[in-house]
């Protein structure tokens, strides 16, 4: 699903959960800004991985074996024998790699941005989004999670953030909704 439609649906539920909010009805608040909170983040990381693949499908030599393996999430491996004994090749075997990882090489590496300041706003911002998001997936009996349209909000405004910050550093120009 395109991360465009992904964001539209994070402000509908965001939309419902302020409705709810409004008139103090604070399950349909819950489940309303959950779903917020959690298509903000899918948005997130689909916009990401589609971008990811688009740079794993340039041509070859782009980038070197191990960003290929990166940009593909799949394992690589040593040939040490057969016409390819001595080089690297990938595997069909996968390596998942954090969001955070994706974010931070298609910075550094794609946009050439020499530096990432974990502690600007922004990232602060994107780091608190996913301890939501690996609440809501992750829960634990004993931290319950309470989320409210505001929660909602802030994850929403997040997740454009970041993908606007993204879309203008790689392709210096801007994402639209």
């Amino acid at each position: 699903m395109p991360f465009r439609e992904l964001v539209a649906d994070a402000e509908f539920f965001w939309e419902r959960a302020s409705e709810a909010s409004e008139t103090r009805v604070e399950t349909l608040e819950y489940r309303h800004a959950t779903a917020s909170v959690l298509f903000s983040f899918i948005a997130v990381e689909s916009f990401i991985n589609d971008m990811m693949a688009d740079f794993a499908s340039l041509p070859k030599g782009t980038f070197t074996i191990l960003e290929q393996g990166f940009l593909q999430e799949r394992g690589l491996q040593f040939s040490s024998s057969g016409k390819n004994a001595g080089t690297f090749e990938l595997t069909n075997k996968p390596e998942y790699r954090r969001l955070e990882d994706k974010v931070l090489f298609l910075l550094g590496r794609v946009a050439g941005v020499t530096s990432v300041d974990k502690g600007s706003v922004l990232w602060q911002r994107f780091d608190k989004l996913q301890d939501l998001r690996n609440a809501l997936t992750h829960p634990r009996k004993e931290k319950p999670v309470v989320i409210s349209a505001k929660d909602a909000a802030e994850a929403l405004e997040v997740a454009k953030a970041i993908i606007k910050h993204v879309a203008d550093k790689v392709w210096q120009k801007p994402a639209h909704f």
